[in-house]
């Protein structure tokens, strides 16, 4: 089971990794195709994206930005919303 975004002690409580609000472009590429995204928030496990026509939950993608390339998966999808989790933790990659 997923646990991008899931709170470690309830709700009210904090989550499992830090996160950061951010506003950043980039691209969500899969083997469909790319699409532009918006970057809301960002942790080492996972981001929080907005954009049209993003894949549902399951498909796996590369979120691309000025400064990262991550492969990882949709997690959970709501309006053109949609949160990624990453293959690796961000903070261990070198």
């Amino acid at each position: 089971m997923s646990s991008f975004g899931n709170r470690v002690d309830g709700p009210g409580g904090r989550r499992g990794a830090v996160r950061s609000e951010v506003t950043i472009v980039g691209s969500a590429v899969t083997l469909e195709g790319s699409r532009s995204v918006l970057v809301e928030d960002l942790c080492p496990t996972g981001a929080k994206l907005v954009g049209h026509d993003l894949p549902p939950p399951g498909a796996e993608l590369l979120l691309r930005t000025d400064e990262l390339a991550a492969l990882g998966r949709v997690a959970w999808a709501s309006s053109d919303y949609r949160g990624i989790e990453f293959e690796r933790d961000l903070a261990t990659q070198p």
